[in-house]
């Protein structure tokens, strides 16, 4: 039987989230609650994409180490302060941050302006209308690169980017990145991939699997890193699984 295809959108936002813990994806995507305040890392991660599109938003003679320190000092002095445990964290991570952006913005050196700069595509996957934002791409010799910026991730986020990217490409523009590349500011770890023909049908089984668990609320049962609970935003009201076993809420895509 043909699976209907649904009116929802799937976005690389939405995956992430779920990465990161299933229970906050089913607060804020599936019970629909919003949020009061934005934790430390999202509002970094805002600054962090406001920083790297007006760099390669500038001619290429007017992107240096210079311009990178003037924009971080820009957008950073808008982040409050509260958010951070103290003093010690918030200066500690304006640092790692201030250090990786210099390393990373710098050391790319792009001719001209970038193929896409945070700019958002949408096709349909398995009869999922997903939606992607390509942070930073260039033409390459064989195709072109894909990088995105992020405060933190782990293996699972890179390989959720990556596998995203692969089958987006494929589907989308009916190409394949030479180079996906994930760049985490907290530790300046560089995940870098160079997809061949043969990830299509990896990165294809990925996404099922993964479109597969988030229509299942009631199967919502891993917590990825527990310790993260008491900076969540949706700590105070989340019974954990008890609340999604027991609500009977459909899943995302009903």
């Amino acid at each position: 039987m043909r699976e209907k295809q649904t009116g929802k959108l799937l976005a690389d936002y939405h995956l992430e989230t779920y990465l990161q813990c299933p229970y906050k994806f089913y607060h804020r995507f599936v019970a629909g609650k919003k949020l009061n305040e934005y934790s430390w890392r999202q509002v970094v991660q805002n600054s962090v994409n406001l920083i790297v599109h007006q760099y390669y938003s500038l001619p290429p003679n007017a992107r240096s180490k210079v311009a990178v320190l003037r924009l971080i000092q820009q957008y950073w002095s808008h982040i409050p302060l509260h958010l951070f445990q103290d003093k010690a964290q918030y200066y500690t991570i304006l640092a790692k941050m201030t250090d990786h952006l210099l390393q990373a913005l710098t050391k790319k050196e792009i001719d001209n302006s970038p193929l896409f700069l945070y700019e958002q595509f949408q096709t349909s996957i398995e009869e999922i209308n997903v939606s992607l934002k390509f942070e930073v791409g260039n033409w390459s010799d064989r195709s072109f690169t894909v990088t995105k910026f992020l405060v933190d991730a782990d293996d699972s986020m890179a390989k959720l980017y990556t596998y995203l990217t692969i089958l987006f490409s494929h589907t989308a523009f009916g190409m394949l990145p030479e180079k996906v590349e994930v760049i985490t500011l907290l530790d300046g770890n560089h995940f870098q991939y160079s997809p061949a023909e043969t990830d299509v049908q990896l990165a294809k089984a990925y996404f099922t699997e993964l479109k597969e668990n988030i229509r299942r609320p009631e199967e919502y049962t891993h917590i990825v890193s527990p310790q993260n609970c008491s900076h969540c935003v949706y700590e105070v009201e989340c019974n954990f699984k008890n609340e999604v076993r027991d609500d009977k809420k459909p899943g995302y895509f009903h």
